[in-house]
């Protein structure tokens, strides 16, 4: 089963799609580890309402213009790396899938950027310009998926309309204009097919990104106390994040302040405890508390597995890098560096951990094993804390999380070392490739011999 399983992730892994993704993340990640300390530095101790802001009385030890500064200089640096992040994910991913083919990969990746710029939302109020909308969209939580897609799309053009190209480590003026004269087929070609699309969606006000579609699905995971509507939902939101669409995971997390939830804390103040309250089992307690841990069940799981299991420095450089961040439930670093987005290698671990979580959870609050979560946590509480405060100091709610952490890490291992196993074997297949033993052609030819259970020398199977 383990094998059949390694191989189905090998041909995903495998696809162009799937590869130009893994390489765009690989080349903007040294920007988005140091994006994540800037972002938890601002949650946990520049925001007046974080944990560490208030136990530390921080107002009182540094002047009022030293936060004015420290928030105008995190907010540009978080603004830079995750509030453009589809720029750059849109130019690598054009370059990569280029590259794949041999094509002019530069010329495609600043080929993708304009075309993301002219996809964007309808705005009849503005003539020209981008609102504010449109800049949102570009953010690492909405349109990521949309963004790469488009570098994919444009790197195709290229493959089918640019010519070979072969990186020279001297240009002169006449070799670089060659090849701008050679990429104008697929230049016009792609922006031509991109003001189509613009068109189309100015005329007829489609919405790139429908809001009203995530508040939908954020506000029942919200408000539901039926955990047939929380559980598929929650999945979903899930899902969506490992997209790149993470807009209806932070809205369900961050959502406190429905009518059932306002009911919970009334009880949980009136009767000095959560463990009877009216509604037990909502999607937003359930989710923030036990499920994701605020995104620190599956992230920290992650990390100590890689600390554990995993050989490549380079692996345990990003999991140590990323450990403080994830603690506070800052988990774009480590998603965007390992990478986790769009990784079909870890698409499973990232949607059982939280199922487990939460069944296991809603299963102990049936029995009345731990308290219900029902009080307001800080922003900057580390996610292994929340349900022991969430429960206002439950020693059975701790009890709770440290059980579903080990638990987490159990379950992540056998899917790590299933991850390990296929990117040993993609780091074989590359070297082959890069020491000419094989094609392309060749390499995808490897693939199909892997599927088929063929046990041949791979370099006598795909030699040119």
């Amino acid at each position: 089963m383990e094998q059949k399983l390694v191989k189905l992730l090998l041909r995903m892994r495998e696809r162009v799609f799937f590869r130009a993704a893994q390489r765009t993340f690989a080349m903007i990640m040294p920007f988005a580890l140091i994006g994540a300390f800037f972002q938890m530095f601002s949650k946990i101790l520049l925001s007046r309402d974080s944990l560490f802001f208030n136990i530390l009385n921080l107002s009182k030890v540094f002047p009022q213009i030293v936060f004015q500064i420290a928030r105008f200089i995190s907010g540009g640096v978080i603004f830079a790396i995750f509030g453009l992040f589809g720029v750059y994910a849109a130019y690598f991913m054009a370059l990569y899938t280029a590259r794949i083919y041999n094509k002019d990969s530069k010329l495609a990746g600043i080929t993708a950027i304009i075309a993301v710029f002219l996809i964007r939302s309808p705005n009849l109020s503005m003539n020209n310009g981008f609102s504010a909308v449109d800049l949102q969209l570009l953010s690492i939580k909405r349109m990521l998926f949309t963004t790469l897609f488009i570098g994919y799309l444009v790197g195709q053009v290229f493959r089918f309309l640019g010519q070979d190209h072969a990186i020279k480590r001297i240009e002169h003026v006449f070799d670089i204009k060659d090849r701008a004269f050679a990429a104008v087929k697929p230049v016009v070609a792609s922006l031509f097919m991109a003001v189509v699309v613009a068109s189309f969606i100015y005329v007829l006000q489609v919405k790139i990104f429908n809001s009203d579609l995530v508040t939908t699905i954020a506000d029942k995971i919200i408000t539901s106390n039926n955990l047939l509507i929380n559980v598929p939902l929650v999945l979903l939101a899930i899902f969506l994040h490992w997209l790149g669409i993470g807009t209806p995971l932070e809205l369900a997390m961050s959502g406190q302040n429905g009518g059932a939830a306002t009911a919970n804390f009334n009880y949980a103040l009136t009767h000095g405890s959560s463990w009877n309250v009216p509604f037990k089992y909502l999607g937003s307690n359930l989710v923030q508390s036990y499920g994701t841990l605020s995104g620190a069940a599956f992230t920290v799981s992650l990390i100590i597995a890689i600390l554990l299991l995993d050989r490549n420095k380079q692996n345990k450089l990003v999991a140590k890098a990323s450990i403080f961040p994830a603690l506070f439930g800052v988990f774009n670093g480590l998603w965007v560096a390992f990478p986790v987005y769009l990784n079909p290698l870890l698409v499973l671990p990232v949607l059982v951990i939280p199922l487990v979580n939460i069944v296991i959870s809603s299963l102990a609050i049936a029995l009345h094993l731990i308290p219900v979560s029902v009080y307001p946590v800080l922003a900057g509480t580390p996610g292994v804390l929340i349900p022991y405060i969430g429960t206002n100091g439950s020693w059975q709610a701790l009890l709770m999380t440290i059980i579903l952490v080990i638990l987490d890490v159990y379950i992540i291992m056998p899917f790590y070392k299933i991850n390990m196993n296929v990117q040993k074997r993609i780091a074989e297949i590359d070297a082959l490739q890069d020491s000419r033993v094989i094609s392309f052609k060749g390499r995808k030819k490897i693939i199909k011999e892997e599927l088929g259970n063929n046990e041949k020398t791979y370099a006598k199977n795909a030699t040119k």
